[in-house]
């Protein structure tokens, strides 16, 4: 593999080498097998292979910013998400206009999340986060939080691993700080072999490069009474992304992702359509693999992205 995380050759016998030849299962191989190459490189040299929107650690580190956020900054940035998704369960106006749909259409409501990590008091931070795995606590604190009110304390808890960390001060610098911009609210739709957009205006500048997370909700999927349910939602929704990640890599999320419902848009028909997927975007859906036969034993080793950054 070179530094841009492109696989120039490898050898097996698992499958054939001409793509023509293989089933869909073999080729799904092939993309776990480049997806996981990519992945172990950016872990272990720090070199930034993975796809865009793929990667695991900057989602999470998303998911633990916004459930740290104050209610009003939480409501300045994704109030109209919120808007917008009552407006799919038919509780709210739009946002965002939205023609007339096929009835089986499902529109997807969708806003990009840029993350400063290029300050230097937040990779510092980060890095102890990562290293206290407080990263993947908060998918557990998710997890068990069933009442809204009590998500952000609980998840505040987390920074509590390193004694010399105030944890008072920690979740407000954390979550003000490594939110660099927020997108504008767009919605998604299939139309055949390619997806159409409608993009609501935005309040201000983004930064002219990929974003690092993009969750993609549909209110029909969702249960929600207020904006901090809201919350709970799209933090949650995030660390499905997470298992996502893992989960098309062919290896096992770290057991705090282990958690289920939607996370990425095209992954649902992915688990829907491959036998040697589960249905883990169904939160009702009995899992009995996790992919753990697979997983090396250095998977989620992060000393070269620690000694990197």
């Amino acid at each position: 593999m070179n530094e841009s995380g492109e696989i120039k050759y490898h050898e097996q016998d698992g499958y054939p080498d001409k793509p023509a030849k293989r089933t869909q299962e073999e080729h799904e191989w092939v993309n776990q097998t480049r997806r996981f190459a990519k992945f172990y490189v950016y872990r272990q040299r720090g070199y930034e292979t993975v796809d865009p929107l793929s990667n695991p650690d900057r989602i999470v580190t998303a998911a633990m910013a916004i459930a740290n956020l104050p209610a009003d900054t939480f409501e300045d940035y994704f109030g109209e998400f919120y808007q917008q998704m009552r407006h799919d369960a038919g509780e709210a106006a739009p946002v965002v206009e939205v023609p007339d749909l096929p009835p089986v259409t499902v529109p997807r409501v969708e806003q990009d999340i840029y993350l400063g990590l290029d300050q230097t008091d937040t990779a510092a931070l980060l890095e102890d986060l990562i290293a206290d795995g407080a990263l993947e606590a908060v998918v557990r604190t998710v997890e068990q939080a069933t009442d809204s009110g009590g998500l952000v304390s609980r998840i505040q808890q987390t920074f509590a691993s390193d004694e010399e960390i105030d944890t008072s001060s920690v979740a407000e610098t954390f979550s003000e700080g490594v939110i660099e911009a927020i997108g504008p609210v767009t919605i998604r739709w299939a139309n055949g072999d390619r997806d159409e957009a409608v993009t609501g205006e935005s309040d201000g500048a983004v930064p002219d490069r990929h974003p690092d997370a993009r969750p993609q909700m549909f209110g029909r999927a969702y249960q929600f009474d207020d904006l901090e349910d809201f919350r709970h939602s799209l933090v949650r929704h995030l660390c499905c992304q997470v298992r996502d990640c893992y989960i098309t890599m062919g290896i096992a999320p770290p057991e705090d992702v282990r958690i289920q419902g939607p996370g990425f848009y095209d992954h649902i028909g992915w688990y829907s359509n491959h036998d040697f997927y589960q249905d883990y975007h169904d939160p009702q859906a009995t899992i009995t693999d996790w992919h753990e036969q697979h997983t090396p034993d250095d998977a989620y080793d992060l000393s070269g992205l620690l000694e990197s950054t």
